[in-house]
C-alpha cells in the first residue's frame, strides 16, 4: 500500500540536489521533483537525534520554505537508518546543565528552563504553521521529539519497519512540544493514545495506524 508504505530507498535514489537551495549543517535539502522540497534531518550517525543547532536550523528552514515560491509542497524525512532517535541527550545532560548550573537562584533557573522549551516549541510549530503541505515519510526509529515532529506534519506514511515511542515519560518529561498538544485533535483511539503516552512503550506501525498516527 504505497499511500501508507513507503520506499526510504527509493524516495533517496530519486532526489537530485539544488544549488538554489539553503544549505545548513544539519539539513540537507534537495529536489525530486519540480516544486517539491526534500528535507532530511542530517545527523545519521546520531540517528538524526535533535540538538539545538538542528532545532535552530528546523525553524529558519521551514520560515524560508514558507515563502519560497518554487517550493510547493515538502517531505519530511531522515538521513540514514532512523527518522530520529529523539532528542539529543547531550544536549539535555551536558548544555542544558552547564547553563543551569552557572545560575543560583532558582527562579532564573526556571526561567532558563522555560525559554528552551519555547524555543523548542517554536522550532516545531515553524513546522506546523508552514503553509505548504508538509509529508512526513518515516522509517526505522522515530522516538520522542521524533514524534512531537512528526505531529506537526499535514500527512505522515510510514515504512513497515518503522518503530515508534512516545518516550518522553520515561526521563520524567511531558511530550510538550507536538504530541499532546496537536495529535489529540487527529487520533482516532484516545484509549490507546493516552496508553503510548503514559507508558512509553515502543508500537509498531499497525498500532501508530489505529491511533491515526500514520495514514
Amino acid at each position: 500500500m504505497f499511500r501508507t508504505y513507503l520506499n526510504h530507498s527509493t524516495l533517496r535514489s530519486i532526489h537530485r540536489c539544488m544549488s538554489s537551495l539553503p544549505t545548513y549543517e544539519t539539513l540537507k535539502l534537495t529536489q525530486p521533483q519540480s516544486h517539491v522540497v526534500l528535507v532530511e534531518l542530517n545527523r545519521p550517525t546520531k540517528l538524526n537525534a535533535m540538538n539545538k543547532q538542528l532545532f535552530d536550523e528546523l525553524k529558519t528552514c521551514f520560515e524560508q520554505l514558507n515563502t519560497e515560491k518554487s517550493c510547493r509542497a515538502i517531505v519530511l524525512t531522515g538521513a540514514g537508518k532512523a527518522f530520529s532517535a529523539g532528542i539529543d541527550l547531550k544536549y539535555l545532560s551536558v548544555t542544558t546543565v552547564n547553563e543551569l548550573s552557572q545560575i543560583d537562584d532558582i527562579a532564573r533557573k526556571v526561567v532558563l528552563v522555560r525559554r528552551m522549551i519555547q524555543r523548542t516549541q517554536a522550532s516545531l510549530r515553524a513546522v506546523d504553521k508552514c503553509e505548504k503541505p508538509v509529508i512526513a515519510a518515516i522509517h526505522g526509529h522515530c522516538i520522542g521529539a521524533g514524534v512531537d515532529l512528526t505531529a506537526c506534519c499535514d500527512i505522515r506514511y510510514s515504512s513497515r519497519d518503522a518503530l515508534f515511542s512516545i518516550k518522553e515519560v520515561d526521563m520524567g518529561l511531558a511530550a510538550d512540544v507536538g504530541t499532546l498538544q496537536i495529535l489529540p485533535k487527529s487520533v482516532i483511539n484516545h484509549s490507546l493514545f493516552r496508553e503510548l503516552v503514559f507508558t512509553s512503550r515502543i508500537f509498531k506501525t499497525d498500532e501508530a495506524q489505529q491511533i491515526g498516527l500514520i495514514g
